[in-house]
């Protein structure tokens, strides 16, 4: 591995390459790149002068993660949101993104647009420090294909599914799934990817997104996003002065979404997710409890 190829340039002749972070939950996070993301263990310690750690190939001996712990010591810093380790795959993007969602690990969106545009989806670890997932060249192309996005006036029991990714309650959804209109993103094939529902309010001014939602192989790669500013468009034209949607306070993920496309909070409305609601007694997002409701507008 050699560094520095410009003339004039002092290049630097490397065996590896090391990145090591300090960590206080060193089981937990080697379970999680060892076994659900699956990177390879080149070796551990333990001990070594109070300092126990994993070293994993990224992908192999020439790159490497090492986490270490010091014994008694807790890590001062924090991951930032702009700190990652990019895993650039060759081939099983879907087969890893179904192992982490069947292992409880959701998705989040990085805040640096040009990774979602390149179809690639974040992950925290048990510290919170994100991965990156990059889908092999060529792959966003693949989903993304000719998706457009048009509104949908078929019967909206065929596409409840897509609205069930969004709910939790089937209470809830009956209530509401016949109000206001529904966008589809469709592919060149006509399949269904996603949607978004939208109704004005009773005085037209203001629009309400009620219940928006992608499918998990489309999801970060601006699907979502295409599909909100269709609806934000419609109520522009229609006279309104501004569109609101709810989410749970838990779903960091959604608040992440809103706010980059635009949304700014605006009210909390508590204990709005409830058995009597439909919802299951105990539902967490990463560790949070569903409960509360969180309220976005976005000014036209």
């Amino acid at each position: 591995m050699t560094v520095g190829v410009g003339e004039g340039e002092i290049g630097v002749s490397l065996t590896a390459a090391r990145f090591a972070r300090a960590t206080d939950r060193l089981a937990e996070c080697a379970v999680f790149y060892r076994e659900i993301l699956g990177l390879p263990q080149l070796f551990e310690f333990e001990d070594h002068a109070d300092y126990s750690g994993f070293v994993f190939g990224l992908p192999d001996a020439s790159a490497q993660l090492e986490l270490v712990r010091l014994a008694g010591a807790v890590p001062e810093r924090r991951a930032d949101p702009e700190d990652a380790v990019v895993l650039y795959l060759r081939e099983g993007f879907e087969e890893l993104r179904k192992r982490l969602a069947d292992h409880g690990v959701a998705e989040v969106v990085p805040d640096n647009p040009y990774w979602p545009e390149r179809g690639a989806f974040g992950v925290l670890d048990p510290d919170g420090w994100m991965v990156i997932i990059v889908p092999p060249p060529g792959a966003q192309g693949l989903l993304l294909g000719n998706v457009r996005i048009e509104e949908y006036t078929g019967p909206r029991s065929e596409i409840a599914w897509s609205f069930r990714l969004a709910e939790d309650s089937e209470q809830s959804l009956a209530r509401y799934i016949e109000r206001g209109r529904v966008w589809v993103a469709r592919t060149g094939s006509g399949e269904v990817v996603g949607h978004v529902q939208a109704a004005p309010q009773a005085d037209e001014s203001v629009w309400e997104i009620i219940n928006t939602a992608v499918a998990p192989p489309f999801r970060g790669t601006g699907v979502g996003r295409q599909l909100i500013e269709a609806a934000v468009a419609e109520a522009e034209a229609a006279g309104a002065s501004r569109v609101e949607v709810a989410t749970a306070t838990a779903d960091v993920g959604n608040l992440r979404f809103y706010q980059r496309c635009g949304f700014r909070m605006s009210r909390v409305v508590p204990d709005v997710f409830t058995p009597e609601a439909g919802y299951p007694a105990v539902v967490e997002y990463d560790g949070v409890r569903l409960r509360d409701q969180v309220w976005f507008t976005r000014t036209l």
